[in-house]
């Protein structure tokens, strides 16, 4: 699962524990843009801690750490009946195009072979061209199903 480019960042990437939570929510509150695909994170401070709620109550998360910060969130919320699971992946503005995204890819797609998984997916805005670049060197590909003219699916076999 390498994905070429070398990393730019030297954040760390943990599995989430509950003893991050506070460090999850500094994450979110500090976001920005709110709610611009998706309603993701939402705007609304209360929504938004009940949205971390169930990432982290439903899913597998893991965290991007730089010092005493989180600046990256990933999860896949896994749906054991089929073997798949959704995908959704948030950087801070600040460290965006720094590898951030790739170290959190790789451990999460690590977290999803030891679950069994077969399939990861993601809707993606069809003009989030640097989350596209993401996904495409892990070998997401593009599905024909649920596409529009703002936002596309994206399929990983694993």
């Amino acid at each position: 699962m390498n994905a070429g480019n070398p990393i730019k960042t030297p954040c760390e990437v943990k599995i989430y524990r509950p003893e991050h939570y506070e460090g999850l929510v500094k994450m979110y509150d500090a976001f920005r843009p709110k709610g611009e695909f998706q309603g993701m994170p939402p705007r609304n401070r209360a929504t938004r801690i009940q949205w971390i709620d169930n990432l982290v109550a439903g899913g597998e998360n893991a965290l991007a750490w730089l010092e005493d910060r989180v600046i990256g969130h990933v999860a896949i919320i896994p749906d054991f009946s089929k073997l798949d699971a959704e995908y959704l992946i948030f950087v801070s503005q600040d460290n965006r195009g720094m590898g951030v995204g790739k170290k959190l890819t790789s451990k999460i797609l690590q977290r999803a072979g030891q679950l069994a998984l077969t399939k990861i997916w993601l809707t993606v805005d069809a003009y989030n061209f640097r989350g596209i670049k993401l996904y495409k060197r892990f070998g997401f590909q593009f599905s024909q199903e649920h596409c529009s003219a703002s936002e596309r699916t994206m399929i990983l076999s694993l």
